[in-house]
């Protein structure tokens, strides 16, 4: 490495490199060549990397772009070598401008297929609002709507995370928090990425659970609450629904959508206990982790 008179990095000479250099970075005869000689316009972030690494000692691998060199991704390990006071630095690095460029490509199709489908689900709703527009009976519409915005939530949850999971705390807080104040709710629990099928079965059984909460339990007056725990082992992810505060509870006497979709569980284990006490509704929901976690 070479500093300047106030200890910034400024230039590099190669030393030595092996036969793969030459197709990695597209520079020829670099052996005993400055870095700055053979690409002028080379981005000062790589001198400052492998300066420090010079100057502290301390090994670091990172990802970064080289503009300079044909707009190439690089994966590097950078390492120091010799005595400190000679100033040289190793380098193990590896070309994946083609993952990037992979990378970049999916990013842009799961973008499109976002846009694409809220664009789906608004020309659905705008569809059943023409359609129901005569029906006497408004509540049902309300809570076809009201669905599909639930799962237009978790859609977004998802597409930030190019479609391939997503985090429960996030989905639990994006359904609750549609319904009533935060301090309404008490959230508790691990992390745990989802399954894509996982979210959106978890989003819209916590969308009905809350509805049903707005209309008959702990938050339909003012001074109810909600707890949302849960936990995990090794197999098992347990939810709990806890309503407190409330009026009285007790057992509907029909059962609609609403309530056969609660009963369904999470994606359709049906591993459900209800309670209707005085105190408020409680549910407990099971499910095994590998039918619902991703390590994505």
């Amino acid at each position: 490495m070479k500093f300047d008179d106030c200890g910034s990095p400024i230039d590099y000479r190669f030393i030595e490199v092996n036969d793969a250099f030459v197709s990695q970075t597209g520079l020829h005869d670099a052996t005993g060549m400055w870095m700055r000689t053979l690409a002028p316009n080379h981005e000062q972030h790589w001198f400052d990397i492998y300066g420090k690494v010079a100057l502290t000692g301390e090994a670091v691998r990172f990802e970064n772009k080289a503009d300079a060199l044909d707009h190439r991704w690089y994966d590097v390990h950078a390492f120091p070598i010799g005595s400190s006071d000679q100033h040289q630095v190793g380098i193990l690095f590896n070309d994946i401008t083609a993952r990037k460029n992979a990378e970049r490509q999916q990013q842009t199709l799961v973008s499109e297929l976002g846009h694409r489908m809220k664009n789906t689900m608004a020309l659905v709703q705008a569809i059943a609002t023409q359609t129901l527009r005569g029906v006497s009976e408004r509540h049902a519409f309300e809570a076809f709507a009201d669905r599909l915005q639930a799962l237009s939530r978790a859609h977004d949850l998802l597409l930030d995370q190019n479609w391939a999971s997503a985090n429960l705390t996030q989905v639990i807080s994006a359904v609750v928090y549609a319904h009533a104040e935060r301090a309404r709710f008490k959230l508790s629990g691990p992390e745990l990425r989802l399954h894509p099928n996982a979210a959106l079965s978890v989003t819209l059984l916590l969308h009905e659970l809350a509805t049903n909460a707005v209309k008959y339990g702990a938050l339909s007056g003012s001074e109810g609450v909600v707890e949302v725990i849960w936990s995990h082992n090794a197999a098992v992810l347990v939810l709990n629904w806890i309503e407190s505060g409330g009026p009285a509870v007790f057992e509907p006497n029909r059962n609609g959508f609403g309530t056969r979709l609660i009963d369904e569980g999470i994606v359709g284990t049906r591993h459900v206990k209800k309670s209707y006490s005085p105190p408020g509704f409680r549910a407990e929901f099971r499910a095994p982790l590998d039918l619902i976690q991703t390590e994505t």
